[in-house]
């Protein structure tokens, strides 16, 4: 390619402009948005009565010789929800053990009957946590499936706390 190509090509104003405001996009996108934040879809609107002003914080699931989570860590803000999905054709549970939690945490997850998911038997078959009124701290949980047992833990924070 000739040079002379190259340079008449970046001499274009729509080209610039276009970059320039490309970039701004994804710069605002990335430093504003966890990566794992997501409005909510349709299905969460339709099922739950979610709105975009709702937050849900997705972890991925997979398997093979030891379940795994994805972040390991999940920091959200009260209120929010988080959604559990799995990211292979294995089966996987999360639970959450009543020895790792508050007395609180533990009666939250009971009275909203989020102590454990059901078994996530399909790819993409979701568990949705809500965290709405939920005692601040942080959530353990186990994941059991096909593999070794993994760990996560979700991180509640107070609305004004850096995340």
């Amino acid at each position: 390619m000739k040079s002379g190509y190259f340079w008449a090509l970046l001499s274009r104003p729509f080209s610039w402009v276009s970059v320039l405001f490309s970039g701004a996009l994804i710069f605002q996108t990335v430093s504003c948005t966890p990566e794992n934040e997501y409005p909510p879809d349709e299905l969460l609107q339709a099922e739950l009565g979610l709105t975009f002003e709702d937050r849900v914080y997705r972890v991925a699931l997979t398997g093979g010789a030891a379940e795994q989570a994805d972040p390991v860590v999940l920091s959200i803000k009260q209120g929010a929800f988080v959604e559990f999905i799995t990211a292979d054709g294995f089966i996987h549970e999360v639970i959450f053990d009543e020895d790792s939690l508050s007395s609180d945490q533990w009666s939250f997850l009971e009275k909203t009957d989020q102590t454990a998911s059901p078994p996530l038997i399909e790819l993409e078959s979701r568990y949705i946590l809500a965290f709405e009124g939920a005692p601040l701290g942080r959530y353990p949980y186990q994941i059991e499936g096909n593999g070794n047992p993994g760990r996560g833990v979700i991180v509640l924070l107070k609305p004004d706390d850096q995340q």
